[in-house]
């Protein structure tokens, strides 16, 4: 099977030395790595909101475990059921503005179901450029070399050459190698003749972009498309788990399905801990905040060196061999081909809540001073 757009991920071995090298560790992973004695500051991932640095989000997590076990390994249908599932749906449909949620194991488990079930139902599938593989159906290719612009143009093209179709469009919230946050009112343009599906992969923007913690659901519920939002809660939320946003009906065939059905749910625990983390999360949300203003101001001079958004917390190098420079000014960030194994790495800055002032501005001086 292969898929295009955002596929190659740090641990794609690759042996030509221009790549970036792998760093092994047993333990956490925050804002210092150490690595053959020396401490790194550490650029990558996708800890976002740096939930892992933040001691009572660990309590509440230990709590949960100890209060619901380390794992539930039953259907949620089966005769006893722990209500833990159920609550964290109801708060982030709530949270989300959205009518339902479903609760899933994983990020991935929420996007493939999502997908799978809308391909049974749609004439057609039209997938954005850069679609994560667990939105897309298998075998399907999307052109990694398209603009999200052109895309959009063609969707719209498209729409008007079919009437009576059911057509589902997949896309992620974020262009995390652009960087990019997409925008969906374009939407509004497709011809009426047609009913449409729009999902929504919201993995990078859960905690980050729209309402809260809880997403861009609300933002693009009012297109005239059926709006299904997916993601992972294990980036910025740091909950492994994946949930799904959508209308009575939706959730419901997703509810009713085998794979749900048939799937274990996540840890407990760690639901547990979400639903207690609210405010813990609203403060790393303010901490990201001022780190990407700092960081934003000291490089605003640079653009032709970077690409990015100062909404989002990832800034791209225009130019690869940024990785090596700054590993050997004991720096971290991330570095990996795309969209082919072939093409030269792609280096990038992840900014999280838990960097401080001091970590942002060696790294903007680096960069400054080439």
């Amino acid at each position: 099977m292969h898929y295009s757009g955002m596929t190659l991920y740090h641990n794609h071995k690759i042996s030509s030395p221009n790549h970036m090298q792998h760093h092994p560790t047993d333990h956490k992973i925050g804002r210092l790595i150490p690595w053959q004695g020396k401490d790194y500051r550490y650029f990558s991932g996708t800890a976002y909101l740096g939930m892992g640095s933040v001691p009572p989000f660990e309590q509440e997590i230990l709590q949960g475990i100890q209060q619901y076990g380390p794992n539930h390994g039953a259907s949620r249908f089966s005769n006893v059921q722990l209500e833990v599932y159920e609550d964290l749906e109801q708060q982030f449909a709530s949270g989300a503005r959205a009518p339902y949620a479903a609760l899933l194991s994983s990020g991935f488990m929420a996007g493939y179901l999502t997908q799978t079930l809308l391909c049974e139902m749609a004439h057609t599938v039209w997938a954005a450029p850069d679609a994560h593989p667990a939105i897309l159906p298998a075998n399907y290719q999307p052109d990694p070399d398209q603009s999200f612009h052109e895309f959009a143009n063609e969707c719209i093209q498209k729409s008007h050459q079919v009437k009576g179709q059911t057509i589902a469009i997949l896309s992620n919230a974020v262009d995390t190698i652009l960087p990019a946050i997409h925008d969906f009112n374009w939407v509004k343009d497709l011809s009426p003749a047609n009913t449409y599906y729009l999902l929504v992969d919201d993995s990078h923007a859960f905690g980050l972009l729209g309402k809260g913690i809880y997403g861009t659901y609300h933002q693009w519920k009012n297109l005239p498309a059926h709006l299904i939002v997916a993601g992972s809660l294990g980036k910025a939320l740091a909950i492994p788990a994946g949930i799904i946003l959508g209308d009575a009906y939706f959730i419901e065939k997703v509810k009713s399905s085998a794979t749900f059905r048939g799937a274990s749910p996540p840890a407990p625990g760690y639901c547990q801990a979400f639903l207690q983390a609210e405010k813990l999360y609203e403060q790393q949300q303010t901490l990201l905040q001022e780190n990407m203003e700092y960081f934003f101001k000291r490089i605003d001079n640079t653009s032709d060196q970077l690409r990015y958004d100062p909404r989002f917390p990832v800034v791209t190098f225009k130019n690869s061999g940024w990785a090596p420079k700054l590993l050997e000014a004991g720096m971290m960030i991330s570095s990996f081909s795309y969209p082919r194994p072939e093409d030269a790495p792609v280096d990038r800055i992840i900014l999280s809540a838990y960097h401080t002032k001091e970590d942002l501005a060696h790294l903007a001086s680096a960069i400054v001073s080439g």
